[in-house]
């Protein structure tokens, strides 16, 4: 079951993200990039996220948190996805696409867009995503990576 996120979830969360980081992304940022960017455990990365419009969703296996996406209605926006390591490869992050698409259908969202990191645009891609270009995103502690801007149309 995937369910709308609540503060006391940031915590893991915040572990979810950084591990994922640290396993997925050293294959396309140096080590140096990827630590700089996940920096130390912050949970308050998502309040920041919150007071910025953005819902969190969460998907909940044997009481932990194995995925979380979080979508900004008002700015047409994926903001993030990221999948615990131990559950990368078995679907959750499909299935918490597809969820995400169906909430930004249901509030009239025609165009999704989203920043991809490096290691996620394949991902992306095969769930109906397209390049728009490449470009550089600056994190919410101000990191630069690499990232491709795509756009998903979404049917209605």
């Amino acid at each position: 079951m995937i369910r709308v996120a609540e503060q006391s979830d940031y915590t893991d969360m915040d572990s979810v993200f950084r591990a994922s980081a640290e396993a997925l992304c050293v294959r396309d940022y140096d080590r140096k990039t990827v630590l700089d960017w996940v920096g130390e455990a912050r949970p308050e990365r998502f309040v920041h996220s919150a007071n910025d419009g953005c819902t969190q969703y969460v998907k909940v296996l044997k009481d932990k948190i194995a995925c979380f996406g979080e979508l900004n209605i008002e700015k047409q926006l994926l903001l993030s996805l990221f999948v615990s390591p131990e559950y990368a490869g078995q679907g959750i992050g499909k299935e918490m696409i597809e969820f995400l698409f169906t909430k930004a259908s249901d509030a009239g969202i025609k165009v999704l867009k989203l920043d991809s990191s490096l290691n996620a645009a394949n991902f992306y891609l095969r769930n109906g995503f397209v390049e728009q270009s490449k470009s550089d995103f600056t994190t919410q502690n101000g990191v630069v990576l690499k990232s491709i801007k795509m756009e998903c149309i979404l049917s209605t």
